[in-house]
């Protein structure tokens, strides 16, 4: 008896419910995602694709933060350590898109709309 008032006043302690510690049960479940995406987009100066993922965000009211790889040297050792072979490499939230593909983008921005 005394071993179940224990175990009460821990559980109810820690703050968990009797149903969070059967087998089985999810105790983390998926949560939408809040705030702002973490954008970042390497691009070239005449890339094309670059100019539709920056109206792309535009349009969707998405900041990013833009690094240049033909201006910055530490933009262009990261966007090779990165697997870059190409403009735009964008991360979204650490996670890489090569190229341009807006259902990706879409995709990857909707938890925070």
């Amino acid at each position: 008896m005394k071993r179940r008032i224990l175990l009460g006043i821990l559980i109810a302690a820690a703050g968990l419910s009797l149903t969070s510690l059967a087998v089985g049960h999810e105790t983390n479940a998926a949560k939408p995602k809040s705030g702002a995406p973490n954008v970042v987009m390497y691009t070239t100066s005449t890339c094309g694709y670059c100019a539709k993922a920056r109206a792309w965000f535009k349009r969707r009211n998405v900041s990013w933060d833009e690094r240049d790889i033909e201006t910055s040297a530490t933009a262009n050792q990261e966007w090779r350590r990165l697997g870059g072979v190409g403009t735009p490499l964008i991360l979204i939230d650490g996670k890489p898109i090569h190229g341009f593909d807006e259902a990706r983008l879409d995709a990857a921005v909707a938890p925070y709309q």
